[in-house]
């Protein structure tokens, strides 16, 4: 994995990273789009307006979180690296984290710690949640529990990891909603029974959203902080991976309702969506930057 971020870092200096592709001064939403062979990072504004390519690297990005500076992301690649990226020169810096088999890191809202899952068992379907430090020191594992975590996402304070766990057995292939209090380690089943749900986030008023399979068929749920639960989706296709606003009353979220996945966004109080892009080979992975008050 080190020579392959090494050979990361020679081809970024090859590929002139370092000209200006964005100002990050306005930029709000970043995803993932397919473009000269790859899956991309890609900044836009909230109307999906000013859409510019960041990175052109070979190889596929995926899960992406903001730093708090709104100029840097924590981006997941293919092969289990993990990319610092700058946003107005598209420059890569590769972190090194102290675990091979790394998936779905986040990270924290101060910009300190990075969440992430991975497995050190041989055993199928064995992965636990993990915390590190955001420059790779201080390893600590937080779950011990049978079967998958996965997908940790933060709270906007910091307090909690919510997380994905499939422990509650093979027969009802349940796959259900965690949380983590990082002060005293207790855990929390935030939902029980309900098939698959996917793609958490946590919204700076306490807010959950998710994805979720219970009417068979993929579509976006928020759960409130006082535990109520509604569908805010109602479409044919794949409505998954939902990213809050950071006044909480919007959602964007990746939907195949047009064919091909494209991020949409969602206003709850009037409950009118827009498509925001219109890739012919698809957009994925929207995360709308929340920090500083910026909307």
């Amino acid at each position: 994995m080190r020579l392959l971020r090494l050979l990361t870092a020679v081809v970024l200096l090859l590929s002139g990273a370092g000209v200006p592709v964005h100002s990050g001064t306005s930029t709000t939403i970043a995803y993932i789009a397919f473009s000269e062979g790859f899956w991309q990072l890609w900044v836009m504004d909230s109307d999906g307006t000013r859409r510019s390519q960041v990175t052109r690297t070979p190889y596929d990005k995926s899960k992406l979180s903001w730093y708090p500076d709104g100029t840097h992301l924590l981006v997941n690649g293919s092969q289990g690296q993990i990319n610092k990226v700058n946003i107005d020169s598209g420059a890569e810096t590769p972190i090194e984290l102290p675990l091979e088999g790394v998936a779905d890191a986040v990270l924290s809202p101060d910009g300190r710690q990075i969440a992430f899952s991975a497995s050190v068992a041989d055993a199928v379907d064995r992965n636990d949640i993990w915390l590190v430090d955001a420059l790779g020191d201080n390893l600590r594992k937080l779950t011990r529990m049978q079967g998958l975590q996965h997908e940790p996402a933060w709270s906007s304070d910091g307090r909690f990891l919510y997380f994905l766990s499939g422990i509650t057995g093979s027969a009802k292939q349940d796959h259900d909603l965690w949380q983590y209090q990082l002060s005293s380690g207790a855990l929390t089943q935030l939902t029980s029974g309900k098939l698959y749900h996917f793609d958490i986030d946590a919204s700076a008023q306490g807010a959950l959203a998710y994805s979720n399979n219970s009417t068979g068929d993929y579509e976006i749920w928020m759960k409130s902080g006082s535990g109520e639960v509604a569908r805010l989706t109602h479409s044919q296709g794949l409505d998954t991976r939902p990213s809050w606003s950071p006044d909480g009353k919007t959602v964007i979220f990746e939907s195949t309702r047009s064919g091909v996945p494209n991020i949409w966004k969602l206003e709850l109080e009037s409950g009118l969506i827009k498509q925001l892009t219109d890739e012919k080979t698809g957009a994925r992975h929207p995360t709308w930057f929340r920090q500083q008050g910026r909307s």
